[in-house]
């Protein structure tokens, strides 16, 4: 999926929309239903985070927690961070910025990934 949106921009933006609704609806339940999940931390990492939905309402939440979104070059090189939150381009599979939290996205798609 993620080469097919990668060579049609159309198709790439729906992807974008569609993955970033999905994780503003998740972001709001994390931050209201798991605040304590949070303390402690300084420090996260969104693998693969995309547009950056999820890190962005935890970043608002928890103005303490220094945000990354992390995802390929081309999906975040043109997106702008704030104060605790940035964006890093890279290749999970060579490596993850250092964090006190990780998140990544479960779905069907990562346990090919995964296996393969």
């Amino acid at each position: 999926m993620w080469e097919y949106a990668s060579q049609d921009p159309r198709l790439g933006n729906l992807f974008n929309e569609a993955m970033a609704s999905d994780s503003i609806l998740v972001s709001k339940l994390v931050v209201s239903r798991c605040k304590g999940m949070f303390e402690g931390v300084n420090s996260l990492v969104d693998v693969g985070g995309g547009s950056g939905a999820m890190a962005k309402g935890i970043a608002e939440a928890f103005p303490h927690v220094d945000c990354t979104v992390f995802d390929l070059p081309r999906v975040v090189s043109d997106l702008q961070g704030s104060k605790n939150l940035k964006y890093v381009g890279g290749d999970m599979f060579e490596g993850v910025p250092p964090a006190d939290m990780i998140l990544l996205k479960v779905n069907s798609c990562c346990f090919y990934v995964l296996i393969n």
